[in-house]
């Protein structure tokens, strides 16, 4: 403990008053779910969200959209359709253009429309003023990794550099005209990829950790891994809590990992997520098609005192060259390797998670069948249930939006330790 520590309380938010909670970049509301999960006394007054697909799943899992899809009176088409134009949803910014048109569906109108009205959507983080918003205690700001992280362009976050992980800099202008208001939320927290603090970002981070000092908050952060906070994935990611005013706080300590990734996967597959073997040839660069796996590459019957390890059993190929990373296979005993939008991971499961009784030209490996992650799988892995699955799919968004929204959300689990330490 510093002096620092001594002289000031540690924060703690008073349990009878409501937490008014404002989500940017709220992806499908795992902040919102570890409330939730908590039975916090809260409120959440807004998001700031464009993502078409993520506004449906946060409105199917926190909202009632399903429900209320059947009951609600809607506008005409045009009116909906100038609506979520506004807030820029669905907007490719690539191309310059908006995806939701006259030419799209009704149905999915009214459904896109709806999820907005009902997550009370503030859309596009750029056009967004702190006189728009309603009152805020806790504004969160979990912005695009994409040109921080190893697996993305690493384009950096640098002010007017127009990256997606420049977007930091509009929550300083909206906490800049708070300032100017006299309304600053009292707490926030950032999510990001280790990388945000790492060299290449180290000078912008440290601009904005001083941005946030002279407004007047204490600010303290930490890397801390799913796999620490009862999850089998291993998920590093950088938390910054700052508090308005001279205020202490300590983030959650690790819990000892009781489970595996076998604890929490389906007895069952669909034939689909299983890869065969010519496939699996193709993934460890091996060419010969009739040339058995070295021994190497079969996991051997290792007793671990801990659950939290990772065995990659094709790191490097047959010859000696390292496999990419969206190529390698793990041993399903451990952890999961980290989701991310686009990879969920292959691992080695039991044969009898094979739906079919001829197991034909699947891949194996010793005894073992190789298959990709099922998207319940990969909502499990942050923290979601079966049952959030099943309103996202009934809002009719896509296997491959779902692993997306998987891979590009928070460990509700760690978030819900955040919070017991604040709330």
């Amino acid at each position: 403990m510093n002096l620092y520590e001594l002289l000031h309380t540690t924060f703690k938010w008073p349990k009878e008053k409501t937490i008014r909670v404002f989500e940017t970049f709220a992806g499908i509301g795992a902040q919102a779910k570890g409330f939730e999960n908590l039975q916090i006394n809260h409120e959440v007054t807004g998001i700031s969200e464009i993502d078409k697909d993520a506004i449906l799943a946060y409105a199917a899992i926190h909202c009632d959209l399903n429900r209320i899809m059947q009951i609600y009176s809607f506008p005409e088409k045009e009116e909906m359709i100038d609506y979520l134009q506004k807030l820029d949803v669905g907007y490719d910014f690539k191309n310059q253009r908006h995806t939701i048109t006259e030419k799209t569906g009704i149905d999915k109108v009214k459904r896109y429309y709806l999820a907005n009205v009902l997550s009370k959507n503030y859309g596009n983080i750029s056009k967004i003023h702190m006189s728009d918003l309603p009152e805020i205690d806790f504004l969160t700001y979990s912005f695009p990794c994409q040109d921080l992280s190893r697996a993305g362009a690493m384009r950096g976050m640098d002010k007017e550099s127009h990256t997606r992980s420049g977007l930091l800099w509009e929550i300083e202008r909206i906490l800049e005209e708070g300032y100017a208001m006299n309304r600053l939320p009292m707490i926030l927290m950032m999510e990001n990829v280790p990388e945000v603090i790492g060299t290449r970002n180290l000078k912008n981070f440290r601009k904005w950790y001083a941005k946030l000092e002279a407004l007047g908050y204490q600010s303290y952060y930490k890397i801390l891994d799913a796999s620490d906070f009862g999850v089998p994935q291993h998920r590093e990611r950088c938390f910054m809590i700052s508090i308005y005013g001279a205020y202490h706080y300590d983030f959650p300590m690790p819990v000892p990992l009781t489970i595996s990734l076998q604890d929490v996967m389906e007895n069952k597959a669909d034939k689909s997520d299983f890869i065969s073997h010519k496939d699996m040839l193709k993934m460890i660069s091996v060419h010969d098609e009739t040339m058995k796996l070295p021994d190497c590459y079969v996991p051997q019957n290792i007793e671990h005192k801990r659950f939290n390890f990772m065995k990659c059993i094709n790191r490097k190929n047959i010859h000696g060259k390292r496999v990419s990373q969206t190529n390698r296979i793990f041993d399903s005993r451990g952890i999961s390797a980290t989701l991310t939008c686009g990879y969920t991971g292959y691992y080695l499961v039991d044969s009898s998670q094979y739906p079919d009784e001829d197991i034909g030209d699947m891949a194996r490996i010793g005894d073992q069948l190789v298959r990709r992650l099922t998207v319940k799988e990969a909502y499990r892995l942050m923290g979601f249930t079966d049952e959030d699955v099943e309103k996202v799919i009934s809002a009719g968004v896509s296997r491959h939006q779902m692993y997306r929204q998987a891979g590009n959300s928070i460990v509700v689990n760690v978030l819900m330790a955040i919070f017991n330490q604040l709330f």
